[in-house]
């Protein structure tokens, strides 16, 4: 595989406190459905010669590699997960299929493109539009970006909720529509949103606060966590804010709009 990591000089511009979002090893990742994972692979045309990369490695990224027999590469920087992660890797058949950068995604760099996707499912990793400029370069032609957000939702979100995610993250957070077109302008054609609606949003809470009642002290990455599921759980179950997902493909500078949203 082209691409071999090395030391990206300048990272921390890109990658700023907070990210990423604080999330327990031991919480259900988000956006791992097959549904989900099968919609992102059609509107990408994936193919078993496609190359993949997943920032903060997860089953979903396996699944996706083992249905398309593919090659993935993985960054993880968590030991915990990586190990199982490696493990479930080598009974799924997978070892010879992934390669592992067991680091922070700040310290890593690879060759334009690099990946015909670039995807982190279930884990908010930064602003979009700023992970669209970054990535950009390590994606061939029509390549796909996937990453999950924060989205504003409803017709009149809270606004403790918006300005403590905006305090939180350092930007606003937007309607999901605003958020998938938020990467356009750095060189994407926007194509799939997805939101977690309320039940979902309130079954995932409490899922975290069952992993974080077993962590043996509490941090400040807890202590925000903490406080993002008692700001939601003040709005009596009508969320101002949740997580969503975006997918957009590399668009080349010249490129006339596609006629119809037919996947590229």
């Amino acid at each position: 595989m082209t691409g071999l990591p090395g030391v990206c000089k300048g990272c921390d511009e890109h990658m700023a406190d907070p990210f990423p979002l604080y999330l327990p090893s031991e919480a259900r990742r988000l956006f791992q459905s097959e549904s989900l994972l099968r919609r992102f692979a059609q509107a990408a045309h994936f193919t078993g010669e496609s190359r993949l990369l997943e920032i903060h490695a997860s089953l979903g990224g396996l699944a996706l590699a083992r249905a398309l027999n593919c090659q993935i590469t993985m960054i993880e920087p968590d030991p915990r997960v990586a190990e199982t992660l490696k493990e479930r890797a080598r009974m799924a058949g997978l070892g010879d299929a992934v390669t592992w950068l067991q680091q922070p995604l700040s310290s890593v760099s690879f060759a334009d493109q690099s990946f015909d996707g670039i995807f982190s499912l279930g884990r908010v990793i930064g602003r979009p539009s700023e992970l669209a400029r970054r990535f950009r370069p390590w994606l061939a032609e029509k390549g796909r970006l996937a990453v999950t957000c924060v989205m504003a939702v409803g017709r009149q979100p809270a606004k403790v909720a918006l300005e403590s995610w905006a305090d939180r993250l350092g930007h606003a957070i937007v309607s999901p529509r605003d958020t998938l077109m938020s990467v356009e302008p750095e060189g994407f054609e926007p194509e799939i949103v997805e939101s977690l609606g309320d039940p979902e949003l309130d079954d995932f809470y409490r899922e975290i606060d069952a992993a974080l009642a077993k962590q043996p002290s509490e941090t400040e990455a807890i202590k925000q966590l903490k406080a993002e599921i008692t700001v939601h759980r003040a709005q009596q179950g009508k969320a101002g804010a949740t997580y969503g997902v975006i997918v957009a493909r590399r668009k080349e500078p010249g490129e006339k709009p596609p006629l119809s949203r037919d996947g590229g």
